[in-house]
């Protein structure tokens, strides 16, 4: 199985032999909040997750790969899914096709390219 967001930069924070409490004053935020972090009870703001990439990429961290295992929705497309029934529809059928999203992505941007270039 596929390790969380947390889960992530928790391995990494370890792999650099550097404490939850360390790694949270280097971030200056609180213990606390980095606990919640890497036990994926709060996503932290893209701003942060770019300096504990930054911090962690000696152990092999870059944004793109934390931001890639953070599954959940933020809450602007939550709000849109929320209120716009298609969507819900929509993430149901790219499931039930069994294609990885990113593979529906592309095709999706690469057909706009096309649309654009009209």
């Amino acid at each position: 199985m596929e390790r969380t967001l947390g889960q992530e930069i928790r391995r990494l924070r370890m792999e650099a032999e550097i404490t939850l409490r360390q790694f949270a004053i280097n971030l200056d935020i609180s213990a606390t909040y980095q606990s919640d972090i890497e036990h994926d009870r709060r996503r932290p703001p893209d701003a942060l997750l770019r300096k504990m990439a930054e911090r962690l990429k000696h152990v092999g961290a870059s944004f793109e790969t934390l931001v890639a295992r953070d599954t959940r929705l933020d809450p602007e497309v939550r709000a849109w899914a929320d209120r716009t029934p298609g969507v819900r529809d929509m993430l149901r059928t790219v499931r039930d096709s069994g294609r990885d999203p990113r593979d529906i992505l592309r095709g999706i941007e690469r057909a706009e390219k096309k649309k654009g270039k009209r």
